[in-house]
């Protein structure tokens, strides 16, 4: 193999031990890897070529979801790259099954060679027949480490909760990381006060809505929005404006339901579905550690159980609609971007905005509601009328590729291509020359030399020529994709679950029954209209509207 480009795959996980040892940016074993890789290179003569790493340090190898791997595959699937090394197949990750798939099916597929060096596995020398039994009961014992390993770390997170100590990186509402303890609260002064008017509201016999609506009167903030302010880790992440960080009926029932405000622990809430998913399952309350007295009580005991008593009757707040229909999970309240409310009304869907009912006329989200019907109907339209814009511009793209290139006069490619073969051919014979003592040694150099330089003006051709072709096809190659996708589902004015999950993003509904829909392939679609546009002799002004340049007689 010469002159190709090699990727060096290292990661480490938390769990490996040395990371951020010695203050270092990267973990020692991330160098020792290098180190590794570098000097297996450095023996085998047909490992020739430019060398890109990709490193995941501090990313588990439970699953893919790393960005250093990510970034491997893409490169692989665009052809940038042509063989991957890794210090041994736990690097590549400890899911056997999917470790198995890349080596026997996707990488072969793609064409890349995958060494193993501890393992003393190379794709090339075995001729694609797969790993074999050794390397797949070592890749198998690799996936039960790793279970072993998640099992100690919960077994050792256990420990720790029963002595009182947290290992939760988010601390509730009211509380902040003691100063000099691991794992230890103390009451936070400002926050404490917030979380005690609720409970004092709710034992004054308020229901939800009527907590939610004095806490929102009285200015108090949300715990995101108090974790926002204060730059602390579980701050709000939602999409939602500042000005819609408000009390709801919701929030106040979590508040009202937090354990925690008596002074005691509770870990071990949630747990993962499977080893390397990233899916966390509720664990039933029995089963969940909790240790009394762990840090100083907002509420008694006595106070707790009262406030939910009190509240019980008002349910957990809103529920989501187990109904399905197009617009699941993609209808969102255009001013709070929050989800929409899904019901049935005398049998028919209509969309409304369960922030607006929770917290009431503090929220500027509109009331009303949006009968499902004409959403369906107008997003349909969005959807079609896209599609034919995608097409009516892949054809125009085209044409105008075809006749760029024949105006620029663009070489002959394939000629070129041979006649870079011819000379590289020619090099070959000059060094046996050489070596055969036929010329020499100067006048090889001076051969030599010529030969490498037309080599590389002709080179540099092919590039320029594949330079303009490849920016010129990636944008019709987004179109296509776009078009090709669409011919794949059925396309109708009645709005199905395919044609969204297709193409839309989400779906914004606002007052008056505006809406927006976003595409997902928006950006492509914009691009492609605004060179069109542009082809036109038009120009975009600020406001998105588009003019004739004065040379074409203004506007």
């Amino acid at each position: 193999m010469n002159d190709v480009t090699l990727a060096f795959y290292l990661r480490l996980s938390m769990s490996d031990g040395d990371l951020g040892s010695d203050n270092k940016d990267e973990s020692n074993s991330i160098e020792n890897q290098r180190v590794l890789l570098q000097s297996y290179v450095e023996r085998h003569d047909d490992l020739i070529g430019e060398v890109k790493e990709y490193v995941d340090d501090g990313y588990t190898g439970t699953n893919f979801e790393r960005p250093g791997f990510k970034k491997l595959v893409e490169d692989a699937k665009a052809g940038l790259i042509q063989c991957i090394l890794v210090k041994d197949l736990s690097r590549l990750g400890r899911d056997y099954i999917g470790v198995g798939d890349y080596i026997e099916q996707i990488f072969p597929v793609l064409g890349v060679r995958f060494i193993a060096v501890n393992n003393n596995f190379d794709s090339a020398a075995h001729g694609g027949v797969g790993m074999g039994l050794d390397l797949a009961v070592t890749n198998l014992i690799n996936n039960l480490y790793s279970r072993d390993i998640s099992k100690k770390v919960r077994s050792a997170f256990e420990v720790k909760w029963k002595q009182g100590y947290a290992t939760s990186a988010d601390v509730p509402y009211g509380y902040l990381k003691k100063i000099g303890s691991n794992g230890k609260w103390e009451i936070d002064p400002v926050a404490s006060k917030y979380v005690r008017r609720v409970f004092d509201l709710a034992l004054e016999g308020c229901n939800t809505s009527q907590i939610a609506y004095r806490l929102n009167e009285e200015k108090i903030p949300t715990p995101g929005q108090y974790m926002k302010e204060h730059n602390r880790h579980g701050g709000n992440s939602n999409v939602c404006p500042d000005s819609e960080l408000l009390w709801s009926t919701s929030k106040v029932w979590i508040t009202l339901n937090k354990y925690e405000y008596t002074g005691a622990l509770v870990m071990g809430k949630k747990k993962k579905l499977v080893l390397g998913s990233n899916t966390r399952v509720k664990v039933p309350e029995d089963e969940r550690i909790i240790y009394e007295g762990a840090h100083e009580a907002i509420v008694t005991h006595e106070e707790y159980e009262a406030a939910r008593e009190v509240i019980r009757t008002c349910g957990k707040g809103y529920q989501k609609n187990k109904s399905e229909y197009p617009l699941k999970k993609f209808a969102r309240c255009g001013n709070c971007k929050r989800l929409m409310e899904y019901k049935i009304v005398e049998g028919e869907g209509i969309f409304r905005c369960p922030y607006k009912r929770n917290v009431g006329f503090h929220s500027s989200c509109y009331g009303g509601k949006f009968r499902e019907p004409i959403v369906n109907a107008n997003v349909s339209y969005a959807i079609r009328n896209m599609l034919q814009t995608a097409k009516f511009l892949q054809g125009k793209l085209q044409e105008d590729s075809v006749a760029k290139s024949m105006s620029l006069e663009l070489p002959d490619t394939e000629k070129l291509q041979k006649d870079l073969e011819i000379l590289q051919e020619e090099r070959v014979r000059q060094y046996e020359a050489y070596a055969d003592g036929v010329v020499g040694r100067d006048e090889y150099l001076t051969k030599k030399r010529k030969i490498s330089e037309q080599i590389e003006e002709i080179q540099a051709k092919i590039k320029h020529c594949e330079d303009i072709l490849q920016e010129e096809d990636a944008e019709i190659s987004g179109l296509r994709q776009i078009t090709e996708q669409a011919a794949s589902i059925p396309i109708s004015s009645r709005l199905t679950a395919e044609m969204v999950q297709a193409f839309v993003d989400a779906v914004y509904l606002y007052e008056d029954n505006r809406m927006e829909v976003v595409f997902k392939c928006g950006d492509v679609l914009n691009e492609a209209i605004d060179n069109y546009m542009i082809g036109l002799g038009l120009r975009k002004e600020e406001d998105g509207t588009w003019v004739y340049t004065e040379e074409d007689g203004g506007e």
